[in-house]
């Protein structure tokens, strides 16, 4: 009571049978000795469907099969005799040993390739065999076997098994239980499908329709011509493309060829040539498959190197804040402290201000002070990135002799992540170290210019100190500033790869220019939030290939 049908072994077993019954026999009027789709029907049940079900499959195909030798009773004994063997049978020991010697699907995250066209050849072979001894028990016996009529079978069944298998494993590889909806729309809007429809459809059906229509050589190059898109989608997006494209060019090919009266002889070339390709095909996709699953884990390693790099540097940032206002809370009570020792002090030292002592009290508080500014300024902590370079950067290079202009436009600097702005600061900090190092540099000219393109913020950052020979005793004369520039900013006195090193974890690029008298490094960097690699969808199914 209460238990459900498809829980049911028999029931279930029945079901399989008597769909795979009407199965086959909807697709038999389509089935023809050049195109027999019931083969490759049959090798993509033998493939997928577990072995417990072989014998209601073999079950479903023997009336389908009584059906086809009914209008040739009247013929020899040993034909019917033959016949009564469905093709199901000659099929289920090829594949029972490929699943077991050489599977086709060693777990569920492998496809080898390689397996796959080798049962798919096994089997077509093996139905060559059987449709080739039962036209020769029908007509003659003792009449050898027509090699042309073989060489016809195995094309036929070969060609059928690589029109259905691809797709219903792919069907198999794709399937999630309950996102088939998802998954419709997925494929449908993928970049294969659209690549499809709008390239390789039209120029299959335009060859297709020259061929038909058009003088010998014509119909000699359409077939060839076919595999120009063809191979243009798989070298674009691996086995997927071939398994599309491929069913594609075999029905423009062998429709027409099933449904003439009569064949040409030079059709069978193109059948065993659109054979060839195809499977060739199949072979370079799997390959390219592989390289970009190859490209798109370096992708993601780079990506996942840059995130780490980014959050490295945003803690480094804060433990350097933390420093800093752990320093300047120092300092303010090194200053209290100082205030109280001079009150204590002026009663039995009359001008305590002169004596050495506190001076060097002084000057300890105002070291501690400037090193807490260097580490983290507080103009930057308080009031953002533009207030650090119109005040630390514009007081640092005042003390050092050297004039400063700061220039900032665009929008977003506010939405822009808090690493971006740390890298910013970083990179004008040691920029402006750089092009200061000349000792012709006058003066420095900061540009700094947000915004965003397709949606995705920036910053641009542009350094440029003005060489001026007349300049030099000025910086020769401020030479001790100077030398204190890099510790007043907290640069590292980085050099040009070094910097370049350092924007790349933005997606950034630097660049150094010297036109006349000037100097100038340019930094893009792109905004870290934007640039987070996707999560992979659950609906992409994960699977690795063996090519071997």
């Amino acid at each position: 009571m209460g238990k459900r049908w498809w829980t049911n072994e028999w029931l279930l077993q029945l079901g399989v049978a008597v769909g795979y019954g009407l199965l086959y026999f909807a697709i038999h009027p389509f089935s023809t000795a050049h195109w027999p789709v019931h083969a490759g029907v049959r090798l993509a049940c033998l493939l997928l469907i577990p072995y417990r079900f072989w014998p209601a499959l073999l079950i479903g195909e023997v009336l389908p099969n009584a059906y086809g030798i009914f209008p040739g009773m009247d013929k020899d004994l040993a034909w019917i005799v033959f016949r009564c063997i469905p093709p199901f049978a000659v099929a289920m020991p090829i594949v029972w040993w490929c699943r077991a010697k050489l599977p086709p699907f060693p777990s569920k995250d492998f496809i080898d390739v390689k397996a796959l066209l080798v049962c798919g050849l096994l089997v077509a072979l093996g139905g060559t065999v059987y449709s080739s001894t039962a036209v020769v028990l029908a007509n003659d016996p003792t009449t050898p076997l027509n090699f042309m009529q073989a060489a016809i079978f195995f094309l036929g069944s070969y060609l059928a098994i690589l029109s259905i298998v691809p797709w219903v494993v792919m069907a198999r590889l794709d399937y999630r239980p309950g996102q088939i909806r998802a998954q419709i729309y997925q494929a449908f809007s993928g970049r294969l499908f659209l690549d499809t429809v709008a390239l390789v459809a039209p120029v299959l059906i335009l060859l297709t329709w020259a061929s038909q229509g058009g003088n010998d050589i014509i119909r000699q190059i359409a077939p060839v011509a076919m595999f120009l898109p063809m191979a243009w989608l798989t070298l674009k997006h691996g086995w997927r493309a071939a398994a599309i494209s491929g069913p594609l060019a075999i029905a423009c090919i062998s429709l027409p060829i099933s449904l003439a009266a009569d064949s040409d002889p030079k059709t069978y070339t193109t059948e065993a040539f659109l054979a060839i390709g195809i499977t060739c095909l199949f072979a370079l996709g799997a390959r390219i498959s592989v390289q970009l699953m190859q490209e798109e884990k370096e992708r993601q390693s780079v990506l996942n190197v840059q995130r780490l790099a980014r959050q490295n540097l945003q803690l480094s940032e804060q433990r350097m804040r933390q420093t800093s206002q752990a320093l300047e809370y120092l300092a303010g009570t090194l200053h209290i402290t100082n205030g109280r020792l001079l009150d204590q002090m002026r009663r039995i030292v009359p001008n305590i201000e002169s004596h050495a002592f506190y001076k060097q009290a002084v000057a300890t508080q105002n070291q501690v002070y400037r090193l807490a500014e260097s580490m983290h300024p507080v103009a930057w902590r308080e009031r953002g990135l533009p207030a650090a370079l119109n005040e630390t950067v514009a007081r640092a290079l005042d003390e050092a002799g050297i004039a400063y202009r700061c220039e900032i436009s665009g929008r977003g600097f506010t939405r822009l992540a808090p690493s971006v702005l740390t890298a910013a600061y970083r990179t004008a900090c040691e920029a402006v170290v750089y092009v200061t190092s000349r000792l012709a540099c006058t003066r420095v000219n900061l540009k700094l210019r947000g915004g965003e393109t397709h949606g995705k913020r920036w910053v641009m950052l542009c350094v440029e100190g003005v060489l001026e020979e007349t300049g030099v005793a000025s910086a020769v004369y401020y030479s001790e500033e100077r030398r204190r520039l890099a510790a007043k900013l907290g640069a590292s006195m980085l050099d040009i790869p070094e910097m370049r090193d350092h924007v790349s974890i933005f997606n950034g690029a630097l660049h150094l220019r010297m036109p006349k008298d000037k100097l100038r490094v340019t930094a893009l960097l792109h905004d870290a939030v934007q640039e987070e690699p996707r999560p992979v969808s659950s609906l992409a199914p994960q699977i690795r290939l063996w090519v071997k």
